[in-house]
């Protein structure tokens, strides 16, 4: 019986290995497939660049590779695939040509029997350097844009700026404005660089701006309380970068003013140095006009203190010896003051 069963499972499985191939027959079947099926399609062969240089956001598989292949339209149609995009302008960024192939080319493994290289390729964007003139140029633009009082100058050198100002191959434009509210001085400048989409590149810029512009300057040596005339002031072109906006006023407007304090030769005259000449002084006899309807009534009256045109002072009505409250009119006149 032994026998019998040995016999029979030796039969069994010389049939099973009869009707089936082995493992390896089957593997061997499927390699002679794929080969057959490789043979049949077109090769390509990329060979990626090591460094190369390209102009513009784009980057094509052509500007950093050769592809080799019997068919003209694939070789053009791969040239001009679009793989990346490139750095800004004067930068480089790597790319890996495994990532590529992953990425772009496997949807033509199915007709193409694609060659490529695993290798790093380094991708600089063109660029192109600014010269000096043409910034000069720019900057003296922008400052005669700026705007001015009547007989200022301005005069500017650069503090602070890069050595070297790269600017890209592709079609571009620059713009310069003020990076903060300071006007003369130290001045801090953004030129841009952008093109019709969007800014490419900030580059921080420092000039020194100097202003020049007509001041009052003492000539001979003034009193307090004395006024300002062409025998002792004079009208002088002066740098006035480091003085206040506030401080400088137009000189002419200043002649026939009185000095608040003593003012020795070469001083530039400020407004907190002078005033107003009053129109009307203490002890001075004036008008005091009351307005009722179309009716205007006046009285005689005693300034009790100094006044400028606008300027509210006491006065003593002589009709009725009562102190008033009055504004100074421009003719010396008085106003009263309702309440007052």
């Amino acid at each position: 019986m032994e026998f019998l069963r040995n016999f029979a499972l030796s039969i069994f499985a010389f049939g099973i290995g009869f009707a089936c191939p082995s493992v390896d027959a089957a593997e061997s079947l499927n390699s002679s497939a794929w080969q057959s099926q490789k043979s049949a399609l077109s090769p390509v062969s990329i060979r990626f660049n090591d460094n190369v240089s390209v102009d513009g956001e784009v980057i094509h598989l052509g500007d950093i590779a050769r592809v080799i292949a019997g068919e003209q339209k694939i070789v053009a149609q791969l040239e001009t695939l679009e793989v990346a995009k490139s750095a800004g302008f004067g930068l480089t960024r790597m790319i890996d040509g495994g990532s590529i192939y992953n990425r772009y080319l496997k949807p033509y493994a199915a007709n193409y029997l694609i060659d490529y290289e695993q290798k790093i390729i380094h991708v600089t964007t063109r660029s192109s350097i600014l010269n000096t003139d043409s910034l000069t140029h720019l900057i003296d633009a922008f400052i005669a844009e700026i705007p001015r009082l009547p007989n200022e100058s301005h005069h500017w050198e650069i503090a602070q700026a890069p050595e070297k100002i790269l600017i890209p191959i592709s079609e571009h434009a620059y713009e310069l404005s003020f990076a903060s509210k300071k006007r003369k001085g130290k001045v801090d400048l953004n030129f841009a660089i952008r093109n019709d989409k969007r800014v490419l590149r900030n580059i921080p810029i420092t000039i020194n701006l100097r202003v020049e512009q007509p001041v009052l300057v003492v000539k001979n040596p003034i009193k307090k309380d004395e006024p300002l005339t062409l025998e002792n002031v004079s009208i002088e072109n002066r740098e006035t970068t480091l003085m206040a906006d506030i401080a400088i006023i137009e000189p002419k407007n200043q002649i026939g003013l009185l000095s608040k304090i003593s003012l020795m030769p070469g001083r530039i005259i400020t407004p907190r140095m002078v005033a107003m000449p009053p129109i009307v002084k203490r002890g001075q006899e004036s008008k005091i006009v009351f307005h009722n309807g179309n009716v205007n009534v006046s009285t005689d009256a005693i300034c009790r203190e100094d006044g400028i045109v606008g300027q509210i002072i006491s006065a003593k009505n002589l009709a009725n010896n009562r102190l008033v409250r009055v504004r100074v009119k421009e003719d010396g006149i008085l106003e009263p003051i309702p309440g007052g």
